[in-house]
């Protein structure tokens, strides 16, 4: 159910703090499972898959939000976007003999870096920030993002739960987060207490458990107001998130017309046909009549 796969806005202490609260139930279920990647890839590709959920839920203009990491390790490519509609797609490159059981970004991806893309059209210039894979998770290397690039202190907890039995996941959302984000000062002289409810709204988010967080019997406004209610907390609207891949037939023919003859005669079969599997939501589509 849609309600299942949402985005909450709030804010704390009088927009001292800005936070969202992100819960996907079937959106990353499903993603994840047509992919059949190891478990350790699982959990690293529900966390992407979130905190892109999360922070491209802000797009003011239609758009597509992406984020990409690059890496010389067995992980080559971690790669999800959504679009301003709310449509989450993603995937992850493996080297063809993975066989990696760590859980840390580093030992599974190398060196490397990972961008930050917000495109909103013609009408607006398109934003990339970079930072260089040097964290051992995604929600660390977003933090440092944010720290870096945007000068705004961020908090990412995130959890997912590819590391719990699969028995034990029946009253569980798949993965989710909670961010918070400490706006800047308005008033020099408000630095102090500004300062009091940041760190007052993380000490209330290091009590939050995984399998409260995960439960389907909580709702995300409950969480919430558990963790934050004496810091003036405001709770905005619900934006729904959806597994929807922006793939076509169309597109697929269009790029396949642009390519040379020798290009279709590599990738053709011996009768001429053409089979394309799209690398997001592995629909397969078979083409022909190029000649």
């Amino acid at each position: 159910m849609t309600f299942n796969n949402h985005v909450i806005p709030f804010q704390l202490g009088n927009n001292t703090i800005r936070g969202n609260i992100v819960r996907l139930q079937t959106v990353v279920s499903q993603i994840v499972k047509r992919h059949e990647y190891p478990t350790n890839v699982e959990s690293l590709f529900a966390d992407i898959l979130t905190i892109t959920a999360c922070l491209g839920s802000r797009m003011k203009h239609d758009g597509v939000f992406t984020i990409q990491a690059k890496g010389t390790g067995d992980v080559n490519t971690l790669f999800s976007d959504i679009t301003s509609d709310g449509f989450l797609r993603g995937y992850v490159g493996l080297c063809s003999d993975f066989t990696n059981k760590e859980t840390n970004l580093n030992s599974l991806m190398g060196s490397g870096h990972v961008s930050f893309t917000l495109d909103q059209g013609k009408h607006t210039k398109r934003y990339q920030g970079i930072v260089s894979i040097e964290e051992p998770s995604m929600s660390k290397l977003s933090e440092l993002y944010f720290n870096n690039s945007e000068q705004l202190e961020t908090k990412f907890l995130t959890f997912n739960y590819y590391d719990i039995n699969e028995s034990n996941r029946k009253k569980l959302f798949s993965a989710g987060l909670i961010m918070l984000q400490k706006m800047p000062d308005k008033n020099i002289f408000d630095e102090e207490t500004n300062e009091e409810v940041w760190q007052n709204s993380l000490n209330f988010l290091s009590t939050l458990g995984k399998e409260e967080f995960l439960s389907i019997n909580i709702t995300s406004e409950e969480i919430l107001y558990r963790l934050f209610n004496e810091l003036e907390i405001k709770v905005y609207n619900k934006i729904i998130i959806k597994d929807q891949c922006r793939c076509s037939e169309e597109k697929i023919k269009i790029a396949i017309k642009n390519l040379s003859k020798k290009e279709l005669k590599e990738i053709a079969d011996k009768d001429g046909n053409v089979k394309v599997v799209c690398e997001f939501c592995k629909t397969e589509r078979m083409f022909s009549g190029f000649d």
